[in-house]
């Protein structure tokens, strides 16, 4: 991997195209951009290109190593927009991506809706992928050198006045808030837009950088005395520092180690914020993984519990996984005054809708959100994490897997039920409805009664859900068979 320069704009170019990609025609597409970056870009840009099939997995894969091992800081994709089912180049940006920027998207459309109506057809989007250290800025745009051309620099009129906004004018700014290079464009092809705070900001630190420049320099450190160390002194950029930035960076220790067998890596993770997560490699070292799990224990269990669960699923045939084992968090509840219980939230009433305790629901909501949003952001793609959980564990990936913006693998949900299931017709979100589900309950369950669990299935099925239910000859628990179904779900899921 090549060393970025300073002030280099690193920009990975994606054609897709099965036909380009097998030699059937030439690409145009990378050369189109080229073409439009090199005359628009006014400052240093490195070109990282790649010409790979209309497959969505080879699609992800290329998105994050461009970003991920490249160091890209803007990525722009042709081809596989349309609605025919071969173009999946969206899903697979919205896999990898942490953030969407739904005003790409809807500009773009704009832009080609000038000259054609098919162009509601389209679904551009544009994303965000952010790992510790870097983000980048994802663009997806048409496959026509034209249409390419159009987007990126808007459209105008006979006497060179522009009619409608290309969205390369916004681009350079947004690389600025991510962290990324400046960047100046030919207002001739395209004039970048900047407030003028972010203008006057960057006018002031050329000032600073250039007096510092032209300061004498500072006189020599005297010797240390013998024996001694000059004390180095911390970095402006250290300064700014966060404090908990630094102990994010130190090795963590498991303080008890999870009992797995196999002898496979384990690892407390600081993932979301007081949540204690236990990272569970897959038998045999194989990274990166397939797939993870994030395993959400229940009330009054801890992730030792589980800890043989990892190797019931490979057993079964199922996926390798990294295995997210989650502790829920320690609660004076209820019914246990002045004693802590590991439990997601409290049951203060005498049923389990009665009094729900919705602030602890929404919060261990954000806290396993942020965890999976976080895996997303280590390189694994979202359609690859499945939210899974037993008891209250269940229940709290039936609602946080329902409340995403974007699609997950799937949620699996064994002995739970939907807490503040009256919320949800006006809550659950697109990649809650995309997400598919699997619910596994024992019909003799009387912690959480048979019914609960499906009026959840009944409800998220109603809101265009894909819901697989099983019913099991069981109590509150689980045993073999609803690991293989569970094992056949992932597998179905993965198409293993």
């Amino acid at each position: 991997m090549e060393t970025t320069n300073a002030g280099e704009t690193v920009i990975g170019l994606v054609s897709i195209s099965d036909r380009a990609s097998a030699g059937t025609y030439e690409d145009k597409g990378i050369p189109a951009l080229v073409e439009w970056c090199t005359r628009a870009i006014t400052t240093p840009v490195r070109f990282v290109k790649r010409l790979i099939p209309d497959d969505r997995y080879a699609i992800e894969r290329t998105l994050v190593a461009l970003v991920d091992d490249e160091r890209c800081d803007l990525v722009l994709t042709t081809g596989g927009t349309g609605p025919s089912r071969r173009d999946v180049t969206p899903e697979a940006t919205l896999a990898v991506a942490t953030r969407e920027l739904p005003g790409f998207g809807e500009q773009m459309r704009a832009v080609s809706l000038h000259f054609v109506p098919t162009a509601i057809l389209s679904r551009q989007v544009g994303a965000l992928r952010e790992i510790p250290g870097h983000a980048a800025l994802i663009v997806n745009l048409p496959g026509q050198p034209k249409a390419i051309a159009e987007t990126l620099g808007g459209v105008r009129g006979p006497e060179g006045e522009q009619i409608v906004p290309g969205i390369f004018a916004a681009i350079p700014y947004c690389i600025d808030l991510i962290g990324g290079p400046w960047i100046e464009t030919d207002p001739a092809v395209c004039r970048a837009f900047r407030p003028k705070s972010a203008l006057k900001a960057r006018q002031e630190r050329l000032s600073r950088e250039a007096q510092a420049e032209a300061a004498p320099a500072a006189p020599a450190e005297p010797e240390p005395p013998q024996g001694g160390r000059p004390q180095q002194q911390p970095s402006a950029e250290a300064l700014s520092e966060p404090p908990e930035a630094e102990g994010a960076r130190r090795a963590f220790v498991d303080p008890a180690p999870l009992r797995v067998p196999g002898g496979r890596t384990v690892e407390i993770t600081p993932a979301a914020e007081q949540l204690e997560v236990f990272r569970l490699d897959p038998a045999g070292g194989r990274l990166p993984a397939p797939c993870a799990i994030v395993w959400l224990g229940g009330m009054g269990t801890d992730v030792h519990d589980f800890s043989e669960l990892p190797e019931q699923i490979s057993e079964l045939r199922g996926p390798l996984a990294q295995f997210y084992m989650v502790n829920a968090p320690q609660l004076e509840l209820s019914a246990t005054p002045g004693k802590l219980v590991r439990a997601w939230y409290d049951l203060p009433g005498r049923g389990l809708s009665d009094e729900e305790d919705e602030p602890r629901i929404r919060q261990a909501c954000g806290r396993i959100t942020r965890l999976v949003d976080e895996i997303a952001a280590r390189g694994m793609p979202r359609q690859r994490i499945f939210l899974a959980g037993f008891s209250q564990g269940a229940s709290m990936a039936l609602f946080t897997g329902a409340r995403q913006e974007l699609a997950l693998g799937g949620v699996i949900a064994l002995s739970g039920y939907l807490p503040l299931a009256e919320s949800l017709t006006a809550e659950i979100r697109s990649g809650g409805r995309a997400t598919p589900f699997f619910i596994g309950h024992g019909a003799y369950d009387e912690i959480v009664p048979l019914p609960f669990a499906e009026h959840s299935a009944r409800l998220l099925a109603q809101l265009g859900v894909n819901v697989t239910w099983r019913e099991y000859e069981a109590e509150h628990d689980f045993g073999g068979e609803a690991l293989a179904d569970v094992a056949g779900f992932l597998r179905r899921v993965m198409k293993y």
